[in-house]
């Protein structure tokens, strides 16, 4: 067998940026939206925009992928948090380069950060919920421990600075709670002593006051030093006879922000003056902070925004930065005898955003957000020249035409067929699968702190979704496969926001006919039954333990002898599995191992190729087209 393997492209490009601030650049004096942005393989950005020239500067991070906050410090430094290493970053404005990296040992994430009493910058952790802190001038580090120990908590996300230089603090999510960090004392308190159970999202401090925002009673401040709860908030009255549901945590004393729904209004408190600035539904988009004249900055998807006060509309503009490549999250792609041209789709970890590569030209697309919840897309599926989706984290289902002009805002193209929310699941862990009725299978794993998981079908033609919640028990569907009889399911015990639980993953067998489970087995070796692959005729389904794989008879509703199906080093193995187009054999990859799985379960391991396979999908060609990093490639002669 003669393997051909050439490198196509780095087609996925798309920006994740968490977090921006609105900063007067110290080297030229012009004020710039300086925001974040994550790259997993290449490490994350620090990217300065000139919003009034549509240019950028790009700095490469020393370390970390990400981050979700940064801050503005005293002598023109910014500190930015980073995940997924739990780094905090100092950035030299003036000098133009990172001057500290400080590291948080055990901690993956750093999510927001705030300034404490004693100049120190404090942040949050996943997955110990610790606070820990740093002085800026030494890069002296400690670790200030978590109150919530040995609870099931993991999360520390939301650390606000309180009127008397404190840390407010909240965790979650086993069992949530809101406390207070006494910078002098090193010890932690309850915001709300005689409620220890009390769980409010501190926002900032303003005018004596830290506003606390509470799902039961709205929006609340505490007085003071000592944190006094007040019984009127101090604020003006809310237009319309409504409650304000928020303040902007751009607000200063001077300038207060406040929300109700999607409105924001303007507060001057020296002369009592309320405005309207922004009453525009941004679906997913976010203002991150105002401009010196009160424009408002903010980040959509793939864009960014400059918002003159008292607009209500906005509009959007591409980040004028190129990113470097990123690894695929998913791959599909077209059928054959679908419209040319034929493509390669893919998209990455966080982003919400597709990408494609077309097959002949080399042409790559890089799309905006598919949808308008954040996230990321987690399966798709191509069908006549079309891709639809499956995302994270609001449980969406789209469709996008790449021959049709993009107009996601008003929801034309990429269209949204609907959310699956309601049915309390968020990420689509068992991907999304074609049957071959033209029907969408989906996976799914449940909100965050609860366990659980759903099977969902979508019809394309009839846009119809119709979801099964828990058909295994309370656990996610993390593996999927179809046929034209049944959908073959695998479990384990991951969670959103929870521990794994101790178990042991399922199997399971659904009827799409019967629509109802047919065969189910606790795997008693197994935490997980993953990388599920099926043939059709004859009908069996197969999923890997170690260097063995699991044969399980779908007509006579049994599990045959293993199989072997062994490579050097036993690596671990590609989640996607692929069907031949003729259906004579199943595709597995370990590393940079092929292995062939055929009708009379005899095994063939092929010689090993360069690269290692990340994802990988039968192009309309006939050819294997496959990731490796952040690069795809074609294998031919397969």
């Amino acid at each position: 067998m003669n393997l051909a393997v050439t490198a196509l492209a780095d087609p996925v490009r798309a920006k994740q940026v968490l977090s921006g601030r609105v900063i007067t650049d110290p080297v030229d004096g012009r004020e710039k939206f300086w925001i974040t942005n994550m790259n997993e393989q290449s490490g994350g950005e620090l990217i300065s925009v000139d919003f009034d020239r549509d240019t950028a500067e790009v700095f490469g991070w020393p370390a970390g992928h990400g981050s979700w906050c940064v801050l503005p410090l005293p002598k023109n430094r910014l500190a930015i948090s980073t995940y997924y290493d739990g780094k905090f970053l100092l950035f030299d404005m003036v000098k133009r380069e990172f001057t500290r990296v400080i590291d948080f040992p055990g901690e993956s994430y750093i999510w927001t950060m705030a300034e404490g009493s004693d100049g120190r910058v404090y942040g949050g952790t996943y997955s110990g919920a610790k606070l820990g802190c740093f002085d800026p001038d030494s890069g002296e580090f400690e670790d200030c421990g978590s109150p919530v120990a040995g609870t099931g908590n993991l999360y520390l996300r939301t650390v606000t600075t309180t009127p008397g230089g404190d840390i407010a603090c909240t965790f979650g999510y086993e069992r949530s709670s809101t406390q207070v960090y006494r910078v002098a004392t090193r010890r932690f308190e309850y915001l709300v002593p005689e409620n220890p159970d009390f769980t409010g999202s501190p926002l900032v401090s303003l005018r004596g006051h830290l506003f606390v925002s509470d799902g039961e009673r709205g929006l609340m401040a505490f007085r003071g030093t000592d944190l006094k709860p007040v019984d009127r908030l101090p604020l003006p009255k809310c237009p319309g006879g409504n409650a304000w549901t928020g303040v902007a945590r751009f607000s200063t004393d001077e300038r207060v922000y406040l929300t109700v729904g999607q409105q924001l209004w303007l507060w001057l408190p020296e002369t009592g003056r309320l405005a309207l600035v922004h009453d525009v539904d941004l679906r997913g988009g976010n203002v991150f902070d105002v401009a010196a004249d009160g424009r408002l900055l903010g980040i959509r998807g793939q864009d960014y925004f400059v918002a003159e006060p008292g607009s209500r509309t906005i509009a959007l503009r591409r980040i004028p930065a190129e990113s470097k490549g990123r690894p695929f999250h998913f791959m599909a792609a077209d059928l054959p005898g679908s419209p040319e041209p034929h493509r390669i789709w893919g998209g990455p970890p966080f982003g919400q955003t597709v990408a494609c590569y077309e097959i002949g030209s080399g042409k790559v697309i890089n799309t905006g957000a598919v949808v308008d919840s954040g996230g990321e897309v987690y399966g798709g599926v191509a069908l006549n020249g079309k891709i639809c989706t499956a995302s994270y984290a609001g449980a969406d289902f789209a469709v996008y035409d790449p021959a049709q002009p993009w107009n996601q805002w008003e929801g034309v193209n990429p269209r949204h067929l609907g959310s699956i929310k309601n049915h309390r699941v968020c990420r689509p862990t068992g991907r999304m699968h074609l049957a071959p009725d033209g029907k969408l299978y989906s996976g799914w794993q449940a909100n965050y702190g609860e366990y659980g998981g759903a099977l969902a079908r979508l019809d394309p033609a009839t846009e119809e979704i119709t979801v099964w919640r828990n058909p295994l028990g309370d656990e996610p569907v993390i593996s999927l496969a179809v046929d034209d009889t049944y959908a073959y399911m695998g479990t384990d015990h991951s969670a959103n926001g929870l521990p794994r639980r101790e178990g042991k993953g399922q199997f399971g067998v659904w009827s799409l006919k019967d629509e109802r489970v047919v065969f189910q087995r606790r795997m008693e070796t197994m935490e997980g039954v993953g990388h599920i692959g099926v043939i059709i005729n004859p009908r069996f389904a197969m999923f890997p333990e170690g260097d063995q794989l699991h044969v399980f008879n779908a007509e006579r509703m049994e599990f045959e002898r293993n199989v072997a199906a062994a490579v050097p080093d036993s690596p671990g193995w590609c989640e996607d599995v692929l069907r031949s187009f003729d259906g004579a054999w199943v595709l597995y990859a370990r590393r940079n191992y092929l292995i062939k799985v055929h009708q009379d379960r005899s095994v063939e391991v092929l010689p090993p190729i360069e690269h290692a396979i990340n994802h990988m999908v039968f192009g309309p060609d006939g050819n294997l087209y496959f990731s490796s990093g952040t690069t795809l490639y074609v294998l031919e002669g397969l």
